[in-house]
């Protein structure tokens, strides 16, 4: 191989940048090096503000017809580059004079180094912002090594790539496949910039900084099923997950059109319900999902035609749609509203859950309630929140139902049920889906004297959590236990092994004052269809004083354990013919929480607004 170095610089819509980072290239004092370009489909103006540097016999410039992911650009780059040493020049990054010769030399220090990496700055002090941390003389805390500081020897290791899975981790991506190969050696001097903005690679897949896979496939325009490590607890695999959910069905005789408008948040393959009853189905997808567990298109299930956002009016008037169905939480809000106003005349649908006091502090309160005025149709979460929106719509024309907003679908409802821990060991044990909310350490501590075990299966947001649990564990060393993540296929087996799941355990104060009443107050939590897929009774706090929409939904179908004081809680969990009744009464009614058992009533529904409309 040549002696040299060649630079893989991967792009994807950064035409705003990439002048700079190929600029700080070219001024570098290492001279034998090349430049690989690899514009991994991009949609912006990229060519344009490279073309005049291709020119430059040194420069190579590939392109992917599509986005195909990091992975497989910087082994594109790999295969094309000619030189004995790889570095690597995001083209959002950039490089100091010096930094090839810096990562050069360090080579030449001892034969047995693989790869070198320098120091970086990634932040600036100004008298706008306050920024104590700038820089590090080796990898940032808390990160691993970043592309733009390293350079290592030309092997025959290739990265990781999409097909394969996704990591924001570069370390499992490709620097482990180095680490037997020879040493890892530090220069100690900062001779590059790594660039800090909303859409670097990981924020868009960690959940620490908001990512997550909705914001990874939105962004990148994924149109293939996604496997994602999320934590050291989570591993996501669309493609197992929502094989059973690809058949073609056939549209029933009178089908209608439906237009899905916004994100689908929590299980969204339950709308692949609608195709199976036989109507067709569009989206017009929120372009940027507000929060990880915002699904947006494409789906990886179903047949879900996609609406091309750049021109969606067009589009909405091309597929003339019968009803349009916009949802689902705060995020979506704007989205909808200006759907709703530009096609008043079809009919439209509107199904909000999460949440009217985000809209309130986020200043989108009065598009919340334009599309409660003006939507043809409104679903509610509960009766209380219908109750509660009441207070504030003028115009209550229209037709309304209710129903939550995020169930799951019917096939996760499954009879392999487990046998109970308890019947083992004589203990009881708690199960946790989600955040734990509202369980004092107090309280935790007093379980764990009474032989009660809690079970927490992290869902999201691991990392923001882990300190916690690390407490919860000291507190009840052998009675906290924490889990990997369970797909939603495995509800059944899984969880039915525990006694009782844990729902939002808090304290309401409305006093049943509807102008008291929060979000907690309202809420239904996505978890109790996760319970009630094992046939789990449930456990929260006693309202009994107070306007609590889980509370009327538990005390309805008598399937939950009300508790006031943890040794209550303790007396109740222990009567075992009480939890008994609670766990047949939730047997009983455990497709009520999955979205197909009511699916018919909503297309009735969609069918009640389309002729209301037409008779207006």
């Amino acid at each position: 191989m040549v002696d040299g170095i060649s630079v893989i610089m991967p792009t994807y819509n950064q035409a705003a940048f990439i002048r700079r980072a190929i600029f700080s290239l070219l001024q570098q004092t290492y001279l034998h090096w090349e430049l690989v370009i690899v514009n991994d489909g991009s949609v912006d103006d990229t060519d344009r503000f490279v073309s005049s540097f291709l020119e430059d016999k040194r420069i190579i410039y590939l392109k992917n017809d599509k986005n195909e992911g990091l992975g497989y650009s910087l082994n594109k780059g790999i295969e094309k580059a000619t030189y004995n040493y790889i570095a690597y020049l995001p083209s959002d990054d950039y490089y100091f004079r010096d930094h090839l010769d810096v990562l050069r030399e360090e080579f030449d220090k001892n034969e047995d180094i693989v790869l070198a990496y320098s120091g970086v700055r990634y932040d600036v002090k100004d008298s706008l912002f306050n920024v104590s941390d700038t820089e590090s003389l080796g990898i940032k805390k808390g990160f691993s090594m970043q592309l733009v500081q390293t350079a290592h020897r030309k092997t025959l290791d290739r990265w990781l790539e999409r097909k394969e899975w996704i990591t924001n981790d570069l370390f499992a991506m490709f620097w482990h496949k180095l680490a037997d190969k020879g040493l890892f050696s530090m220069t100690q001097k900062i001779t590059c910039y790594w660039t800090n903005h909303p859409y670097q690679r990981h924020r868009l897949i960690a959940e620490k900084y908001g990512g997550g896979l909705n914001k990874y496939r939105g962004y990148y325009h994924v149109q293939d099923p996604i496997k994602l490590r999320v934590s050291k607890y989570k591993f996501i695999n669309e493609d197992s997950l929502y094989s059973s959910y690809r058949e073609k069905i056939s549209v029933c005789e009178q089908s209608l059109k439906i237009l899905i408008v916004g994100e689908l948040s929590y299980n969204p393959e339950r709308i692949y319900a609608l195709e199976q009853a036989g109507h067709k189905l569009y989206g017009l997808w929120l372009p940027e999902p507000q929060y990880s567990f915002s699904t947006v298109g494409h789906l990886p299930f179903g047949h879900v035609e996609d609406l091309n956002i750049s021109r969606w009016k067009d589009e909405v008037e091309r597929i003339k749609p019968d009803v349009i169905y916009a949802m689902l939480n705060s995020g979506a809000v704007s989205f909808a509203y200006n759907v709703l106003r530009e096609f008043r005349q079809i009919p439209f649908v509107w199904h909000f859950k999460e949440g009217p006091f985000i809209c309130l502090r986020e200043g989108t309160w009065n598009e919340l309630m334009y599309l409660y005025t003006f939507s043809t149709g409104k679903i509610y979460l509960n009766e209380l929140t219908q109750s509660w929106y009441n207070q504030f719509i003028i115009d209550k024309d229209g037709l309304s139902m209710v129903l939550d907003g995020d169930l799951p679908k019917v096939d996760y409802f499954k009879n392999n049920f487990s046998k109970k821990l308890s019947e083992d060991d004589n203990a009881i044990h708690i199960l946790v889906a989600g955040r734990m909310i509202g369980i004092e350490d107090e309280g935790l501590a007093l379980l764990a004297d009474n032989n009660i075990h809690v079970h927490s299966y992290t869902e999201n947001y691991y990392e923001s959590r882990f300190s916690a649990e690390q407490k919860w564990m000291r507190i009840a060393p052998n009675h906290f236990h924490v889990h990997a993540h369970v797909s939603a296929d495995n509800w059944t087996k899984e969880f039915s092994k525990y006694d009782i799941g844990c729902l939002h355990c808090f304290n309401s104060y409305n006093n049943n004052d509807i102008l008291k009443v929060g979000w907690d107050d309202l809420n239904i939590p996505a978890r109790i269809s996760t319970y009630a897929a094992a046939g789990l009774p449930v456990m929260m706090k006693n309202n009994s004083n107070a306007l609590v929409a889980i509370q009327d939904c538990v005390n309805k179908l008598d399937i939950g354990v009300l508790f006031d004081n943890y040794e209550e809680l303790v007396t109740k969990l222990k009567d075992a013919e009480m939890l008994s009744r609670l766990r047949v009464n939730m047997l009983r009614h455990r497709m009520e929480f999955s979205f197909d058992y009511h699916v018919p009533q909503l297309i009735e529904f969609f069918r009640k607004v389309i002729a209301y409309k037409k008779n207006q």
